[in-house]
């Protein structure tokens, strides 16, 4: 199973929480050109995040409040955890939050491989890099449909998302969930993906038990 961060194991974008808390308004310009695909998520995020201004403390404390997980997400990365399903985290947000908002199960070892862009809060503003060219297209910083070929190993591959930088997993999954109000979940019915709208993880839970999705 490849899972999506932002909007998906949290309830709402920490990643936007954050420059709607500490960054100049016009960050906003740029997250509307990027969902509506006139620029790639490394130009958008590249112009967006050095108009944060916050400290290491404030960015942490900001993250604690507003990083709420979605009902059935614990249960989910504890699934990871014991082994009984296989997860892989694939994220266009940034290391520096996901990191702490997962740290309990990242210890336990969750993830069979996780994905994200990187950021370093440091002299009251955050520097964003993105390491994995090796999984960009020409609108993803970590494509999450790149992500899910390269984990099939010849089996279904169940894919968890919300936003628009989703579809790129969506289009090349075995099966789709969605979250109910996101934009992946118009996305995919207009591209005639099937898919399963959801508000908790709880069924997504349920379906990787049912199929026998371990490790």
């Amino acid at each position: 199973m490849v899972v999506d961060f932002d909007g998906t194991l949290t309830l709402r974008d920490v990643g936007d929480e954050i420059c709607d808390r500490f960054a100049d308004p016009s960050w906003r310009d740029e997250e509307r050109a990027l969902a509506r695909r006139e620029v790639s998520m490394v130009a958008a995020q590249s112009r967006m995040w050095p108009l944060v201004r916050a400290s290491p403390d404030a960015l942490e404390a900001h993250v604690r409040a507003v990083g709420t997980l979605r009902s059935g997400a614990a249960e989910l990365l504890d699934a990871g955890a014991a082994g009984e399903i296989d997860l892989v985290l694939a994220s266009g947000g940034f290391d520096f939050y996901i990191e702490q908002l997962l740290a309990p199960w990242i210890e336990r070892h969750a993830f069979r491989a996780r994905y994200a862009n990187r950021g370093r809060p440091e002299a009251g503003s955050v520097s964003v890099s993105f390491p994995h060219d090796d999984l960009r297209c020409a609108y993803c910083a970590v494509c999450k449909g790149r992500v899910v070929q390269r984990h099939r190993d010849g089996r279904p591959v169940v894919f968890v998302g919300d936003g628009v930088t989703d579809l790129c997993g969506a289009r090349v999954a075995s099966e789709v969930f969605a979250i109910r109000g996101g934009a992946l979940a118009s996305l995919a019915r207009e591209e005639g993906i099937e898919t399963t709208v959801i508000d908790t993880l709880w069924p997504v839970l349920e379906r990787l038990r049912a199929i026998g999705h371990a490790r």
